[in-house]
């Protein structure tokens, strides 16, 4: 049992394939016996059809995660177990974060964690999260690092705060208190929506949490709402070339 959990994915994308073998002879068949069809048309028409099956079965049965983005496991699944694109786009985020900060030992604090594998590369971490689901799911896979709802008064030598922003009415608040929770020297990383960027238009029609955005930000505006609470812009970078991910730095 624990075998075939263990290659669930792969089990799936091998039946997914073989419906699609299937259905590419029994059409490529069908049209040149009944419709007599020159059989490269046929085939062609086949391949066409069973491509469509599927990327859509692939897609709604194969890559499938958790069915809501305010369940538990949400994050953790699609950082693993996610479509193709949305595994990477995650894991884009998560490789970035882990290349800016390498050491393990860093003090970190992560404001709405949720249960994104990210604090896994963490040891003297802190997640933060309102959701107490989420909270309860992380403690279970990354018992090293100290999961609360609140944020405690500690300085920290590096803050996260990854696609958290868009959703608050007021993000000058939280970048606010981020600031007042780092060090002098310290770094905070904010990855969000860059709505000055047309292709962000297209992508969030295809996110989960598209009807939670309150604030529509880019990088103008989030590095003058940073600047305005001391932390001066250092390096950033894009995902698909709209979501941004800015790492700040803490001055006197």
């Amino acid at each position: 049992m624990n075998i075939l959990k263990k290659y669930q994915r792969f089990i799936r994308f091998c039946i997914v394939g073989g419906s699609g073998a299937i259905i590419t002879f029994s059409i490529t068949w069908f049209l040149t016996e009944k419709f007599n069809l020159w059989y490269m048309v046929s085939m062609a028409i086949a391949v066409a059809i069973a491509t469509a099956w599927n990327y859509n079965f692939n897609l709604l049965w194969t890559f499938k995660t958790a069915s809501k983005f305010t369940d538990a496991n949400y994050e953790w699944e699609a950082f693993y177990n996610g479509n193709p694109i949305q595994r990477w786009w995650k894991q884009s985020i998560a490789k970035t974060i882990w290349e800016w900060i390498p050491d393990p030992y860093q003090y970190l604090l992560d404001v709405g964690c949720g249960s994104s594998p990210i604090l896994t590369k963490y040891i003297m971490a802190t997640g933060v999260d309102t959701n107490l689901a989420k909270l309860e799911f992380m403690r279970s896979k990354v018992p090293f690092v100290t999961f609360q709802r609140e944020i405690d008064n500690c300085k920290y030598d590096n803050v996260l705060c990854i696609e958290v922003l868009e959703h608050l009415e007021n993000p000058l608040t939280m970048i606010g208190m981020i600031s007042a929770h780092l060090d002098v020297g310290g770094k905070a990383i904010f990855a969000t929506p860059d709505y000055n960027k047309r292709l962000w238009y297209l992508a969030e029609k295809f996110t989960p949490y598209k009807d939670d955005h309150c604030t529509k930000l880019n990088k103008e505006s989030l590095e003058m709402f940073c600047k305005s609470v001391g932390l001066y812009p250092i390096k950033h970078r894009y995902v698909a070339g709209c979501d941004l991910i800015e790492m700040f730095e803490k001055r006197e």
